[in-house]
């Protein structure tokens, strides 16, 4: 079933490989919305995840030729934006994100009735005390936090990414927890009492 999507994959990359603009725009097309997710995650605000995922996409485009198509192509690109990423924030203080960020929107909730309004003002009051909370954690903390959680990356393919050994995954992932939970601690423990 996914093996007619790979092929298509397969042949706009070896197009755009051939100097095809159009080729390879499909591709941004197909993945900016991914792209701009993560850098959105790992920064927390906006301006910063639109220029990391353009900046993702114009070092990808110049680095096409040295890309082997055996390996997954979203891989390659998520790997490009995590670099970016982490530059970024390495580079620069914790940046204020703009107004207009976006809602986590989450769909698995516990409650009966997630769609009530009192329910969804209490996800969109969670979203955003999660990505405050997030936010102030280090820079290598929430990388290893927002691959694992938002991206779904096993131990081993974050330690690939992030070129860190598995045991520093998995500690930097539990102090991320660990800082994450006490942040939200009193407002978790409030949705504990209303349940």
């Amino acid at each position: 079933m996914k093996q007619p999507e790979k092929n298509e994959e397969q042949m706009l990359i070896a197009n755009a490989k051939n100097g095809s603009i159009d080729a390879f725009e499909t591709l941004v097309r197909k993945h900016q919305k991914s792209i701009y997710y993560l850098c959105w995650r790992m920064t927390g605000a906006h301006q910063s995840a639109d220029d990391l995922s353009q900046e993702t996409f114009v070092k990808a485009y110049l680095a096409l030729s040295r890309f082997k198509e055996k390996l997954s192509f979203f891989s390659w690109l998520r790997k490009i934006a995590i670099n970016s990423s982490l530059n970024y924030l390495k580079k620069r203080e914790k940046e204020v994100p703009l107004d207009e960020r976006m809602q986590l929107k989450t769909s698995n909730t516990d409650s009966h009735n997630p769609n009530s309004p009192a329910n969804q003002l209490r996800m969109n009051e969670l979203d955003t005390k999660l990505m405050d909370s997030m936010e102030k954690l280090p820079a290598e903390q929430r990388s290893v936090f927002v691959l694992k959680v938002f991206e779904g990356m096993k131990y081993k393919e974050i330690s690939d990414h992030l070129n860190i050994p598995l045991g520093t995954v998995m500690s930097r992932l539990n102090r991320a927890r660990e800082r994450l939970k006490s942040s939200l601690s009193g407002f978790l423990e409030e949705g504990h009492h209303e349940s």
